[in-house]
């Protein structure tokens, strides 16, 4: 997302043509998002996701901190304002950063309360729905899985206001707060953990689709992976069913903190 800001009075541009003040805006972000995606031999410098702005594909590509603000009040849905815990104030003007992040904490800690726990379950159940997990190697979309871990972590962020620079530490920062229990932080924390490990694991050695089931040319680098992540176990079957315990942990503690999911 890119965000602008200007002083109220001034409301175009000065130049050798005038423009109101969010066209020039618009028109530096076209051009600035052109520069960062240019493609050479190797393909385009950075791809770039906008399509989590505020409105979407159908709004603007940079909106005033104002409307930021005001959208996030008023008009956000839930499944954004989940995204936005992992917003991140890149780059700006010093006092413009400090502005925005203060915005974001704002619109994390705002919204409808009531409907948190309820927009994040049918959310999920959607997923399952239209996105259905390849196999228990789908480390992400997978029952229990990464998705379900960072669904929790995140509606708890909304429900307590809280905002940190990573899921981790915005787990133990509920936990430290009382707003969860130790024992729940730590699940959180080591399923993050495990999840994103085997992910990495398997992308690095298999591409970016998750595999029906391990080759035996890749269960060695697996293993010794999850070994290291903590994770013991010395074949495929003590592996999967080591997974699959934590998967069942991870969504016995969606239903409790979260709902109950019905498919």
């Amino acid at each position: 997302m890119l965000i602008y800001d200007h002083p109220e009075h001034v409301t175009e541009s000065h130049g050798a043509r005038n423009l109101p003040a969010s066209q020039w805006f618009i028109r530096a972000v076209h051009a600035f998002v052109a520069a960062l995606t240019a493609r050479d031999a190797e393909g385009p410098i950075y791809e770039v996701d906008m399509r989590l702005r505020p409105s979407g594909n159908k709004g603007p590509v940079a909106v005033s901190l104002p409307s930021f603000v005001a959208y996030h009040a008023r008009d956000a849905w839930t499944w954004e304002r989940m995204a936005l815990t992992r917003a991140r104030v890149v780059a700006g003007p010093p006092r413009l950063r400090v502005r925005v992040a203060a915005a974001i904490a704002q619109a994390i800690a705002g919204g409808d309360r009531s409907k948190i726990r309820t927009d994040a379950t049918a959310m999920r159940v959607r997923m399952l729905r239209d996105l259905p997990p390849v196999s228990s190697w789908d480390v992400k979309m997978r029952a229990g899985g990464q998705i379900e871990v960072e669904f929790i972590a995140q509606t708890l962020q909304l429900r307590f206001g809280a905002v940190s620079q990573t899921l981790r530490y915005a787990v133990a920062t509920l936990a430290e707060r009382g707003d969860i229990a130790g024992a729940d932080a730590e699940l959180l924390i080591r399923a993050d953990r495990t999840w994103r490990a085997l992910q990495s694991v398997l992308r690095l050695t298999l591409g970016s689709r998750p595999p029906v089931e391990l080759s035996d040319s890749v269960l060695p680098t697996v293993l010794r992976v999850m070994n290291d992540t903590g994770v013991q176990a010395v074949d495929l079957m003590a592996l999967r069913t080591t997974l699959e315990e934590l998967a069942q942990q991870v969504r016995a503690a969606f239903v409790r903190l979260i709902g109950e999911i019905e498919t």
